[in-house]
């Protein structure tokens, strides 16, 4: 209770709200001033009113910017810019006790000054958890309910449409010209979707520098070892987890495992999972590429699985196309259009993470898909896409954090990301080139970022931050693999070893002596409280609204390749479409569909299938399954809806469908 008289004493709240008390709310007004000035306006962002009991306000612009992140540490809290285009200004309030709030203004020009009211209240100091029943989403709920509304979920219908983000050049740029818009009736694009991906903290930071010389001092640990359950880098407190479900049975049948491993449940007691959770919430924000790798176990609810377990039967749902994301599917969603989650390697062939809102762009469905006609689910006897299994090894040798859920970490060829991840932890401080070493190569009088995938005698390879076509600044986004020579002029930037792999689910894993952090609880739990230790209102966590129009203008050339010319991709019914080149169809071996790409007919179940080039036609929309149904060479599949959400943006490189005969803009 020391924390909580702390508090009172510094005059934060006066009296406990569930007491009928008030909490002491502090008034900010955020708001934007613009003048015109020719073809742009001059504009000042600002954050005004009680500001006495803010530390900084670090200010995060369009990508286009030079530096498009901002931190005012004293008043006035403002920006002043000149551009000609709007867009959503993420902020984030340190208060001088360290709590941080979040917050979002769209950029206004229709007013001299424009502005709203936020009301916040700063919270107290930390108070130390009090035992507590197991933890439950129902617990969590009703806590969100009775405390006070924090400022962010005021803005909770960000995701809702509200206009596309036009560039913005900074002050001392060119004006860049503003690009069509796209001749569609489709709703602007969800801001989070085109968010940033956070670059985590330097090695400079004290913070991780401590965390970083934990692990490499903490060895792999044996099921003895005290902080087994526990993690390698855990510092809480050391209480048994509950025993949900006990069994002597191995997780899986047809995956070999240690003999101690049983299928046996367990679920943190509140007081270590409040300590784990904040831990998590550390090593998120200071990883450098969050990468999530996920089996069954998050889609068991409403998919089915295969693994043992006492929560649900072994077996699969009936209707499974139609099945709706789970609330661990919606966070994950969240939190990579926020930018904290970099990337998603998928066991899981459902869909459900793009169906809650993740970016095509960013998830790799390693084993194929549903919902990707250019990746059919890949059989056993099969080969993975001749762009997954690279991009997976390259997430594995590259991931400065893993976040594992819902999967036995059995031994598949992709555990590699959560096991390689692991194991940089253990490494010292880069000292040379090397996988995963961040990079700046010099050539022509400019300095290109980069990291690097793999290193020969005399060359490597890297790939590059890409150059964002409207400003000419780094993208976000890494560009595809170049082989250098080591005699290039070559700058190796600073790098740790990393900060390793968590792993949260019910069951006890093979690996689970290699974790940073060990967390046994329900994906959903544990993420509703995960999400507010980030700084999220749980009520942001929303349904996705995809476009309602099934045609819309893409920057992509015929054969589905991302380019700047602008083509019609029309989804409409009976619109002839073909598959791209590239597909991994013949690779995924699934019977049905082997005569797509084929050099001879093939016979599946005593009928002849002439071989096809992967031509068909759109049969229909289905929103139940957030999928277009389309048939291709007589057989039938599907392409979920967000690839033409993805399209319009431009976000993934290669499209698995176009038209057969494409109209291109004017």
């Amino acid at each position: 209770l020391k924390g909580l008289e702390a508090a009172k004493a510094a005059g934060i709240f006066t009296r406990s709200r569930r007491a009928g008390g008030r909490v002491r709310m502090v008034r900010l007004i955020l708001g934007n001033t613009a003048e015109p000035e020719g073809k742009r306006y001059k504009w000042t962002f600002y954050v005004r009113g009680e500001t006495q009991d803010l530390e900084s306000v670090t200010i995060k612009l369009h990508s286009s910017f030079k530096n498009p992140i901002l931190v005012r540490e004293e008043e006035p809290f403002e920006f002043t810019a000149r551009g000609w285009g709007t867009f959503d200004i993420a902020v984030l309030l340190k208060w001088r006790n360290g709590h941080l709030h979040r917050a979002i203004w769209e950029l206004q020009f229709d007013s001299p000054d424009a502005s709203k009211e936020i009301q916040c209240s700063p919270p107290p100091l930390p108070v130390p958890p009090a035992p507590a029943p197991p933890v439950a989403a129902a617990a969590v709920r009703a806590a969100a309910e009775t405390a006070p509304v924090p400022p962010w979920e005021e803005n909770a219908d960000i995701l809702e449409a509200r206009g596309s983000i036009a560039g913005l050049d900074s002050a001392d740029e060119e004006v860049v010209a503003a690009p069509p818009a796209p001749e569609t009736e489709a709703p602007g694009l969800p801001p989070e979707l085109l968010r940033d991906t956070s670059e985590g903290t330097s090695d400079a930071d004290p913070t991780r520098a401590g965390v970083c010389e934990r692990l490499r001092n903490q060895p792999y640990m044996s099921p003895s070892d005290p902080l087994f359950k526990y993690g390698r880098g855990y510092t809480g407190p050391l209480k048994p987890a509950k025993v949900l479900w006990k069994s002597d049975q191995p997780p899986r049948k047809d995956h070999s495992c240690p003999k101690w491993l049983t299928a046996t449940e367990f679920e943190d007691v509140p007081e270590v999972m409040a300590a784990k959770v904040a831990e998590l919430a550390r090593l998120m924000k200071m990883s450098r590429k969050t990468v999530a790798y996920t089996g069954a176990g998050i889609s068991a609810a409403v998919i089915g699985q295969a693994a043992l377990s006492g929560q649900h039967t072994v077996g699969w749902k009936n209707n499974t196309r139609a099945a709706p994301p789970t609330f661990t599917h919606h966070a994950l969603g969240f939190l990579g259009r926020q930018g904290l989650l970099h990337g998603w390697v998928q066991q899981n062939h459902d869909g459900l993470p793009q169906k809650a809102g993740f970016p095509q762009e960013r998830i790799n469905e390693i084993h194929g898909s549903w919902y990707d006609p250019g990746n059919p689910v890949v059989k056993y006897s099969g080969s993975l896409h001749n762009r997954s299994y690279p991009w997976m090894r390259e997430d594995a040798e590259t991931a400065d954090l893993c976040i594992v859920l819902g999967t036995s970490l059995g031994g598949l060829n992709a555990d590699q990301v959560a096991t390689k991840t692991a194991d940089r932890s253990l490494q010292p401080a880069a000292s040379g080139l090397a996988p995963g070493a961040r990079i700046v190569l010099k050539r022509g009088g400019k300095s290109f970022r980069g990291q690097v995938t793999s290193v020969q005698e005399k060359t490597l390879k890297a790939r590059f931050a890409a150059p964002d076509e409207d400003s000419d600044e780094e993208d976000d986004r890494l560009g595809d693999e170049v082989t250098l020579s080591k005699d290039e002029k070559i700058e190796l930037l600073p790098s740790t070893g990393g900060l390793g792999t968590v792993i949260m689910n019910l069951q006890q894993t093979a690996q689970d002596g290699r974790m940073t952090l060990r967390l046994f609880g329900k994906s959903d739990d544990i993420l509703q409280l995960l999400l507010p230790e980030l700084g999220y209102g749980l009520g942001i966590v929303q349904p996705i609204r995809w476009p309602t129009v099934s045609r819309a203008l893409v920057p992509y050339d015929k054969d589905g390749v991302r380019c700047k010319r602008r083509m019609w991709l029309d989804l409409r019914r009976d619109q002839a479409v073909r598959i791209t080149p590239g597909h991994n169809i013949q690779g995924a071996q699934q019977p049905q569909y082997m005569h797509i790409g084929a050099k001879k007919a093939i016979t599946v179940g005593g009928e002849v299938r002439k071989p096809g080039v992967g031509l068909g036609t759109v049969v229909s929309r289905c929103d139940k399954t957030c999928s277009f149904v389309v048939q291709i060479e007589g057989v039938q599949m599907r392409l979920g809806i967000w690839w033409l959400e993805s399209a319009m943006r431009g976000g993934v490189d290669v499209l698995p469908i176009v038209n057969q005969d494409p109209v291109f803009e004017d």
